[in-house]
């Protein structure tokens, strides 16, 4: 059954298909639910968390074969090298809350280096934005305009800052920003400043960086941390608090009734009350049911072929995060390595980064690698991932997230990670758990700490 229309009294501005205490009370009156979730990366695993810890009976599909979506860690000669995402500034307070529960272990991140190409010389990044007269504008910029910035969630903040980025910046004076954040935002898989990304998400990034409203430290780092061992260990511990993530199973089709969901895998058909999408519509959208809403929404959500490459290169500057000026400037630069990891002092296995067709990727790191003085020796893995789903500024201004917002609970269907809330961990859990707590109560004499 497709979902119906949404539309609001302009016959254009989506209402909610139930009002929020309306949901409440039913699932007051109804008291435990069955719910799918679609996806085991850290939205999906975080809200069938949440959702358990309420008193809901989950089940959780992922299509790999393990956990972690793009935190997904590997192991190379006993080491853990991460893959995706495992930097923690001191704005990670959900991820620190998980950490302290499950009793994982943190470390220090390697430090961050500025790699002059040309030179072959690496440096800090400038942070002249924060002491210039640009931060005091900002600072009452942010209070007047977009207060709820460092909120969960994105769409509260979206139509303030829907416009592209460069521009935006300098309507407001604010171009040492760009200097200051721009070659870490492109060099973490955001895209190129002048390739005409929103400015919402250039913001978003700034401000999950701590730096912009510094707190007190978490887990007893003063400084940006990670979890020992790879950061894949965290959500493998919370995968196996839950009762039922399935993993390498394939969603085949989606159906939504009156009375729930039903959906087909290639190992049965599954029943539950209520469905949780942890992985974006226009991934989901070939095996769903979707209304014309959703396939729309579908429509307009863009990414970023963003790829890692583990290899061993020796020759290399060593002991650092480092982020390359000359190909996170441009996007004329797309395919090039835009930064690189080195971890582990006594190993020369480093972890790439960079934009762009598969084909160009590969054929360039050596080159880049030599352009650097190094030798780029074994490739041990590649990865692309479809990275940091968006909507272009056009979108933004005209409401695209309130819609997506407006969704949530629509017969029987939540929406949750990276879309709604912005790629980066800490703001897909923190919108993950919210969702289940908004939406999902718990059960009177619940044990947060038992489902049973």
């Amino acid at each position: 059954m497709n979902v119906g229309e949404i539309s609001g009294p302009d016959g254009n501005s989506p209402e909610p298909a139930f009002a929020e205490e309306e949901l409440r009370h039913r699932l007051d009156a109804e008291g435990s639910r069955s719910v799918i979730v679609v996806g085991a990366g850290p939205s999906g695993l975080a809200i069938a968390r949440e959702l358990e810890r309420a008193g809901h009976r989950v089940t959780v599909l992922e299509e790999q074969d393990a956990v972690a979506g793009k935190c997904q860690s590997v192991d190379v000669d006993g080491r853990a090298h991460d893959l995706g995402g495992h930097i923690c500034t001191n704005r990670y307070e959900r991820i620190a809350e998980l950490v302290t529960e499950l009793d994982v272990e943190t470390e220090r991140t390697t430090r961050y280096r500025v790699l002059d190409v040309e030179g072959r010389t690496a440096a800090r990044q400038a942070m002249s934005f924060l002491r210039g007269d640009a931060f005091l504008r900002y600072q009452t910029l942010r209070e007047r305009e977009f207060p709820h910035i460092t909120d969960p969630g994105l769409a509260h903040s979206a139509r303030a800052l829907a416009a592209p980025v460069t521009r935006w910046l300098a309507e407001h004076g604010l171009e040492s920003m760009a200097e200051s954040f721009g070659t870490g935002y492109t060099a973490a898989g955001y895209g190129y400043l002048d390739d005409d990304v929103p400015a919402l998400y250039f913001v978003k990034y700034a401000e999950m960086t701590g730096l912009l409203a510094p707190t007190p430290e978490l887990l007893g780092h003063t400084a940006a941390f990670t979890v020992t061992g790879g950061f894949a260990t965290l959500w493998r511990r919370v995968a196996a608090e839950l009762k039922d993530v399935r993993c390498a199973v394939r969603v085949e089709s989606v159906e939504r009734h009156a009375g729930g969901v039903r959906v087909h895998t290639d190992s049965g058909p599954l029943e539950a009350d209520d469905l949780v999408l942890a992985v974006t519509l226009d991934r989901i959208l070939p095996v769903l049911d979707a209304s014309s809403q959703e396939r729309d929404l579908a429509a307009r959500i863009l990414s970023h072929a963003y790829h890692t490459t583990l290899a061993t290169a020796s020759g290399l500057p060593d002991n650092a995060f480092y982020f390359l000026d000359r190909y996170t400037a441009t996007r004329e630069a797309r395919g090039h390595c835009v930064s690189y990891h080195h971890r582990y002092p006594d190993s020369d296995v480093r972890t790439f980064y960079s934009y762009g067709r598969p084909e160009d990727v590969t054929a360039l790191l050596r080159e880049d690698v030599a352009g650097l003085g190094g030798r780029l020796e074994e490739v041990h893995l590649r990865r692309q991932w479809a990275f940091m789903p968006h909507f272009g500024s056009d979108d933004l201004a005209d409401g695209v997230l309130d819609r997506l917002d407006a969704l949530q609970g629509r017969d029987h269907t939540y929406y949750a990670g990276g879309l709604p809330a912005f790629e980066l961990v800490e703001c897909t859990v923190a919108h993950a758990q919210d969702l289940a707590r908004r939406y999902f109560p718990r059960r009177r004499h619940t044990d947060p700490a038992r489902t049973d």
